[in-house]
């Protein structure tokens, strides 16, 4: 039996834990075909798992997608609808002034260029969004990780130029299986070049960026890149010389998409590492021990309580609403009885204060 013939970013903690003691034969009295459909039914798959820091990600890109699509959208219609220079003029004219702000009338000579203008600078602006996002969301898994890894100093932008990458790294210290995302590490990396020439250099594209352009990784990265509808290509990449970067407002887009494949490959690594008994004693910890008061809703009682804010906060359904208890199985008997109590307690307090 080959273990790694599932994907094991969607094996739930203890089905994960039970398929390894399978496959190196510590469970001889176990049946794996027999018993599988049976594993599966008890422990389930942890794929709708998210944590915290990954749905910050997931609401940033839809954000950023909103931001450059209404954005662009906006000012591409305005280019569009006033073809005579003068009229688009008086027209932005009249709409800076009208903005609510102290702005006072401003004449644009070459209207139409000024928005062409705009439309790339909105796609500049989208790619610092997208990197600084991205940014936050690497250093919360760190932080989530880090007791599983020894920590290394800070990374600069500046050491983005060795070979290894911070999330390559990652995956190495944790011996995650690289599949899934192999193919999107040159685009990545062609993005992150991109937004310190557009952050640092004022647009002027550096020679890093040149080299990733020119590399037979990023081209390939891109021709292999999997599109969400059949039989579609992707989009062209920005065009790069040793003068200009010429971004669309589709790019920045694509960089968080990127992003996201990213993120949504180590979410469903990060469930296995960490166990989602992890997960249920932060939910206690955030709704019931810390809390001054009841989250909303307050349920029927504790068990209800836990168990709903545990799915509304990471999409961890338990199926039976006492399994939440799960986290006192490693201590006295006697200890997690007194601890139930006390929550339950707690719980109960906090419910009269409303």
């Amino acid at each position: 039996m080959k273990f790694l013939a599932l994907p094991m970013s969607l094996i739930s903690p203890v089905t994960y834990s039970l398929w390894r003691k399978l496959d190196s034969n510590q469970l001889p009295g176990l049946n794996f075909k027999k018993n599988r459909n049976l594993l599966l039914q008890k422990y389930g798959f942890m794929n709708k798992f998210q944590s915290e820091a990954y749905q910050n990600f997931i609401n940033s890109h839809i954000r950023l997608n909103n931001y450059v699509k209404i954005s662009t959208g906006a000012v591409l219609n305005l280019h569009n609808e006033y073809k005579d220079p003068i009229e688009l003029s008086v027209k932005l004219n009249s709409i800076i002034f009208n903005a609510g702000e102290r702005w006072t009338q401003t004449i644009l000579k070459n209207s139409h260029t000024e928005l062409q203008s705009v439309t790339n600078d909105l796609a500049k602006s989208g790619i610092i969004w997208a990197y600084s996002s991205f940014d936050v969301y690497f250093k919360k898994v760190e932080g989530y990780l880090s007791g599983h890894f020894v920590s290394e100093k800070s990374r600069t932008e500046d050491d983005e130029d060795d070979k290894s990458h911070k999330i390559v790294e990652l995956y190495e210290k944790l011996k995650w299986d690289q599949t899934k995302i192999i193919d999107l590490l040159p685009i990545l990396k062609f993005y992150e070049a991109l937004r310190h020439s557009v952050a640092h250099n004022m647009g002027h594209p550096s020679g890093k960026l040149l080299r990733i352009y020119e590399g037979k990784e990023f081209k390939k990265a891109i021709d292999q890149w999997q599109t969400k509808f059949p039989n579609r290509q992707i989009s062209p990449p920005p065009v790069v010389t040793n003068k200009i970067i010429a971004l669309r407002p589709h790019h920045p887009i694509m960089y968080s998409e990127t992003c996201l494949r990213i993120a949504s490959d180590i979410n469903l690594k990060l469930i296995v590492v960490l166990g989602r008994k992890h997960f249920i004693q932060q939910t206690i910890k955030k709704h019931l021990l810390d809390a001054p008061i009841l989250s909303i809703p307050h349920c029927q009682n504790l068990s209800r309580y836990i168990v709903f804010h545990l799915n509304n906060d990471y999409k961890i359904n338990l199926k039976k609403f006492d399994d939440f208890y799960e986290v006192l199985d490693d201590i006295p008997k006697d200890l997690k009885e007194q601890t139930i109590k006390n929550y339950k307690r707690r719980y109960n307090t906090l419910k009269q204060i409303g």
